[in-house]
């Protein structure tokens, strides 16, 4: 379970949303409300004392609702003037000891979801924790109203994996700490120069994954599998989840591997992505932190990125 998360808020709209995915997240007893503080590059002379007091006012209100909420809740503004600020968050992560960091991603079109933002992509990247992305139905675009999208976020969870310990990281966690009941275990093949290869390698996958799904099963907790090719032109699945048709799609250019998972997230309605952070297992040259990545910066649903044990 998650019982210590951090939020960071920047006190958008986005941010504000994140206040209402908390009771989503199984688990969580003590939330640490984080607000970074960031000097103008153009600013001479810059005396943060106003704007950390500015700070800790406004995230009140939110404190309130989670208070609200039966939680413990710890405020915390800080500054960045000589360091980027997800190393601020990931700094505050590490001395509260939280188990999750939880951020909202800004994007709204496929497009604009190429521009996570150069602090979600950093923790991302650089941090040590657990970290949920969350994303949100935009209800009116000219006003800037946004729905929840966070919904019983962890019932139908969708985890790829590629077998690595790595790549596995999400799913155990899944097991552990039982945070859902309903899980898609996927696997996208991404080699094979011909047909028999493929029909071969999805096969192997097949039988990896309902290995996968019986063992979580005695968890109690219910799964149904996909094995996709990455080829482009390979519409064939085999699994427990039925024949899905994977065709093309205009995300492609991303890549076989990511372009599947996002397809079969749509698909499926998965509320969530879970998947591993680091380790190499699609493709040689391939790591899985570069598919997480990609698939938190591209996907339409929130995405849990679960840190592998080193």
């Amino acid at each position: 379970m998650y019982e210590k998360i951090l939020i960071a808020t920047d006190f958008s709209k986005h941010a504000e949303k994140l206040i209402e995915c908390v009771g989503e997240i199984p688990g969580v007893k003590e939330v640490v409300l984080l607000h970074v503080l960031e000097k103008d590059p153009l600013a001479r002379v810059w005396s943060p004392g106003d704007e950390l007091k500015q700070a800790k006012d406004q995230m009140e209100a939110p404190k309130k609702v989670l208070e609200d909420a039966n939680l413990l809740v710890k405020v915390r503004a800080e500054i960045a003037e000589e360091t980027p600020e997800y190393a601020v968050i990931r700094h505050v992560a590490r001395e509260e000891n939280v188990s999750l960091v939880v951020m909202g991603a800004r994007g709204r079109s496929m497009w604009q979801g190429l521009l996570l933002g150069s602090v979600s992509s950093g923790v991302l990247r650089y941090g040590g924790k657990d970290l949920l992305i969350m994303r949100y139905k935009t209800l009116d675009e000219e006003k800037e109203e946004l729905g929840k999208f966070c919904s019983r976020i962890f019932e139908r969870v969708l985890a790829p994996t590629d077998f690595s310990p790595a790549g596995n990281a999400a799913i155990q966690k899944i097991k552990e700490a039982k945070l859902t009941n309903n899980v898609l275990l996927l696997n996208v093949v991404a080699k094979g120069e011909k047909q028999s290869q493929l029909d071969a390698s999805l096969e192997s996958a097949h039988k990896k994954l309902e290995e996968m799904k019986a063992d979580l099963a005695a968890a109690g907790i219910s799964a149904r599998t996909f094995a996709v090719s990455a080829a482009a032109e390979e519409p064939r699945t085999y699994g427990s989840g039925g024949m899905v048709k994977v065709g093309p799609s205009h995300m492609a250019a991303v890549g076989g591997v990511v372009d599947k998972i996002l397809t079969v997230a749509e698909i499926e309605e998965a509320s969530l992505i879970a998947l591993g952070s680091h380790g190499k297992g699609w493709l040689d040259e391939v790591s899985i932190g570069s598919v997480a990545s990609d698939v938190a910066r591209m996907g339409q649903r929130p995405v849990l990125v679960v840190r592998s044990k080193k």
